[in-house]
């Protein structure tokens, strides 16, 4: 039987995780916003924006020639992003690689979309921070609680990666492909987080031992995999919505949703799916929560309600020619809906139960 913390130590390791695990969802709001305003390539360099750590305000500040200078900076770095995926034999993702990131031409500077992907890349920098705080703080209970510290290494080094898939991003010019991988690595940060919290709610002597219901956490499991797809899908949605909104222009706004094609309807009706699995899986996790000391019924109201204002925000998206404001919320209340099934997952396991001879003051 593990021995339970109750240190200031651990009270400081969960902090910084609870800051750290906002951060990322803000991270991923800001991200939304940048995807929404179509300022992904507001700065044609990484870490730097336009050569800076401080981005120009006006293009009197670049030198005339910035536009070859940047897109040959970019096509150097997706040349050598394309000979490795060649190597390694991913040659239909080279050759994506080539087509968006060598060929595309450079964008005419934009003071707005500029400060929009700084912001966005200030936030990565702050979760980098918050996260290595964590790592800090976790450095006291490598002794007592050895899977803290190292699953706060992986975190930190994953946040690193984060930001290098980023410059990734912007080198291939907002590959759809890469932009998903992007943001499947920052829910995959979400997951360790989350783990994270867990785990040390458990080293406090927080959970409960819970006999699970038959079939319940394949269903949690199987939630949660929708929920990636889905999201996946909007990402898919999304490229698509970049392509008819340079088509159309935004005086035909009302056209965009029409002109979607495939995709937007495949996300359309999977998200039916999506509301009866949950519909079902609220069910069983009512069925399961019998009275103990922790209740999980507002997790249970809440995964609810996020699933409903997420279902509405895209009713909303498809019938009012896709407001830029709502998009990154759509991407926001998705990624919570995943995180909390997460951690739902997490907390539905059968837990050791810990008396008071155990703790360590």
């Amino acid at each position: 039987m593990k021995q339970v913390i109750k240190t200031k130590k651990l009270q400081s390791f969960r902090r910084f995780n609870a800051i750290a695990l906002i951060a990322v969802y803000v991270l991923i709001l800001v991200g939304g916003i940048v995807r929404s305003t179509g300022s992904g390539m507001g700065c044609p360099d990484w870490p730097k924006c336009f050569g800076e750590w401080t981005p120009p305000t006006d293009e009197s500040q670049l030198p005339d020639d910035y536009k070859e200078v940047y897109q040959k900076k970019r096509q150097e770095k997706s040349k050598k992003l394309a000979s490795f995926l060649s190597a390694v034999g991913l040659d239909k993702l080279a050759s994506d690689v080539e087509q968006e990131g060598i060929t595309a031409e450079e964008s005419d500077f934009n003071k707005r979309k500029t400060w929009t992907e700084y912001l966005n890349r200030l936030s990565g920098v702050l979760i980098g921070i918050f996260i290595f705080a964590m790592l800090l703080t976790s450095f006291p209970l490598r002794k007592v609680r050895p899977r803290i510290f190292y699953l706060s290494i992986a975190a930190f080094l994953l946040v690193a990666f984060l930001g290098w898939t980023g410059s990734l991003v912007v080198s291939t010019n907002l590959l759809t492909w890469m932009v998903s991988f992007h943001m499947l690595l920052a829910l995959g940060l979400v997951a360790l987080l989350t783990y994270l919290r867990v785990i040390a709610k458990e080293a406090g002597g927080e959970l409960k031992n819970r006999e699970l219901k038959k079939g319940l956490r394949s269903w949690l499991v199987i939630a949660i995999v929708m929920s990636l797809i889905q999201i996946v899908l909007g990402t898919q949605v999304r490229e698509a919505v970049d392509v008819v909104a340079r088509a159309l222009g935004d005086s035909m706004r009302n056209e965009w949703v029409g002109a979607l094609g495939l995709p937007f309807y495949i996300h359309r009706s999977f998200s039916i799916l999506i509301v009866a699995v949950h519909m079902w899986l609220i069910y069983l996790l009512y069925k399961h929560d019998e009275g103990d000391e922790e209740k999980l019924t507002n997790y249970i109201k809440f995964l609810f309600s996020l699933v409903v204002l997420e279902i509405c925000t895209g009713i909303v998206m498809a019938y009012f020619a896709i407001p830029a404001f709502l998009q990154p919320v759509h991407l926001l209340l998705a990624s919570v809906v995943f995180g909390v099934q997460f951690y739902l997952f997490l907390q539905l396991r059968n837990k050791i139960l810990v008396t008071e001879k155990d703790f360590i003051n």
